[in-house]
């Protein structure tokens, strides 16, 4: 069984180059402003505002590829195409409420891994 549910360190680190002091000046980052990333995303959502649902998910997705949540990236992806294409709100709102659960467990996993490092 793999430790983390989301992440895949493999992939992190790989993205790193193996960098263990990259990886460490990083990971911060990645929990600051990975968190107000998706905060902004989560005001957009509760403002249904179809454009900004499209950029923040869209701004989010890299940080999902470097830590290989790919399929956290794909949902951020289904996300922005959902801003993109308007769709009603309630169906973006499930979604998001699916997201959300994951990107906690995301940032979880990455502080734990952080305190592994």
């Amino acid at each position: 069984m793999k430790p983390y549910q989301i992440i895949d360190v493999d992939a992190l680190e790989e993205s790193m180059m193996n960098n263990k002091e990259i990886i460490k000046q990083m990971i911060p980052m990645y929990l600051g402003q990975g968190v107000q990333d998706f905060n902004d995303l989560e005001n957009a959502v509760q403002a249904q505002n179809h454009a900004e649902i499209k950029a923040k998910a869209h701004h989010i997705k890299p940080t999902m590829q470097y830590l290989g949540a790919t399929e956290l990236r794909l949902k951020f992806q289904e996300l922005e195409d959902a801003g993109a294409n308007q769709e009603p709100f309630n169906a973006i709102k499930d979604l998001f409420v699916n997201i959300k659960k994951d990107f906690e467990l995301a940032m979880a996993e990455l502080k734990t891994y952080q305190e592994s490092l």
